[in-house]
């Protein structure tokens, strides 16, 4: 996983959809302080932190990128506000896919006296997303913990 922070105000968002507490842009354009714009595209955010990037915020934006999720985790405007939220839906799929798997791998071995090969691989899969997407959860977290003392101009 990846994280990094742009400081600097929003310019443009275009929302795909929002559900279930997460928001998910088409594109979000941050114009950055001295070195210009950036893109993020198909960001994945929670609604507070989706509720905070409208066209004109200014501040400082946390950006993770874990298993081919990315968007904003965290944000700290320039009036004071702080607000971390992370995605952590697919964490808990990835929980469940594993579960599944390995409810299939022993059912398969107990009436065929076989080992279903996708299964495993599945569980595999799973198993590494739920451990990736936990250490992304966690460095985000640590990233904007850290970064606690830090007020925007």
């Amino acid at each position: 996983m990846s994280v990094s922070i742009i400081d600097g105000s929003v310019e443009s968002v275009d929302l795909r959809r929002a559900r279930g507490g997460l928001s998910i842009f088409r594109s979000i354009v941050f114009q950055q302080d001295g070195v210009g714009p950036r893109t993020i595209r198909n960001a994945v955010v929670t609604d507070s932190i989706a509720a905070e990037l409208a066209p004109g915020t200014r501040g400082r934006f946390y950006i993770y990128n874990a298993f081919d999720l990315k968007g904003v985790h965290g944000v700290r405007t320039a009036d004071g506000r702080d607000i971390y939220g992370f995605p952590g839906n697919n964490q808990n799929i990835f929980l469940i896919l594993a579960i599944v798997n390995i409810l299939w791998i022993a059912l398969i071995v107990t009436t065929r006296d076989a080992v279903p090969m996708l299964g495993v691989a599945l569980l595999i899969l799973a198993v590494v997303g739920y451990i990736f997407m936990g250490k992304g959860r966690r460095e985000a977290q640590a990233q904007f913990e850290g970064d606690a003392g830090y007020r925007s101009t």
